[in-house]
């Protein structure tokens, strides 16, 4: 199974030729990001901020939902510490696949109740942001990530040089509230692959930006040709 970060708290996650898409971030609003133009076999968005709800940005296929090799729950919670009555509420998306259990945790703002981390115990991988003013704060961040024994962590949603509103935390901002050095994992690609002998550990990604979309990237539309030539083209 392949999880590809595409920036912010976008990821592709791909099983058995099957790519889903998460949290498509809208480049207008997402400091550093380029634009995204990528294609996908399914969509999920965890709320409705621009960060995370670029549809535009993504070209589905028209593949039947019985394709979809992942069984897809959801579990909604608070955007910030004041249980939504500020930036509202968001999806936390569980996919299970073979045996695998990932979860995306979108923008949470509060700390997980007993029913919630027994929803996402165990999970073989976390996408979790990894410090935010309006989500939670790295040390609380890394709090939750524990609570759950997520096998695998990976970090999203912080700046990162000029990538990232400068609000955030940075990434070493989250990986240095643990306490084992070795057990953070500095990856010089934006892929990671989960199998049966994945070790523990915090997997820090590399942004690659599109020129390692590869598959993923939709194809440059091509210019039409002008004047009489190009509407006989048409016909």
């Amino acid at each position: 199974m392949e999880i590809k970060w595409l920036g912010h708290a976008c990821f592709a996650i791909t099983h058995k030729g099957y790519t889903v898409l998460i949290d498509p971030y809208n480049s207008d609003y997402t400091a550093g990001y380029p634009k995204l133009r990528v294609k996908a076999d399914k969509l999920l968005v965890s709320h409705e901020h621009y960060g995370h709800n670029y549809r535009e940005g993504v070209l589905l296929s028209d593949r039947p939902e019985s394709d979809c090799p992942f069984a897809i729950t959801e579990l909604k919670v608070p955007h910030e510490f004041k249980l939504g009555n500020w930036r509202g509420f968001c999806t936390i998306h569980i996919l299970e696949a073979d045996g695998y259990k990932l979860v995306h945790m979108s923008d949470l703002g509060t700390q997980l109740d007993g029913g919630q981390i027994s929803r996402l115990y165990g999970a073989d991988v976390c996408m979790i942001c990894a410090g935010s003013i309006t989500a939670l704060p790295s040390q609380e961040a890394k709090r939750a990530a524990d609570e759950i024994a997520a096998k695998v962590i990976i970090p999203m949603h912080y700046r990162d040089g000029s990538r990232g509103a400068h609000r955030l935390e940075s990434v070493k901002e989250f990986t240095d509230k643990f306490e084992s050095p070795e057990f953070i994992h500095w990856y010089p690609t934006d892929t990671f692959t989960v199998t049966p002998d994945t070790e523990p550990q915090v997997a820090v990604l590399k942004y690659c930006g599109p020129e390692a979309w590869g598959a993923l990237a939709q194809e440059e539309e091509k210019p039409g040709r002008k004047g009489l030539l190009g509407r006989l083209l048409k016909k």
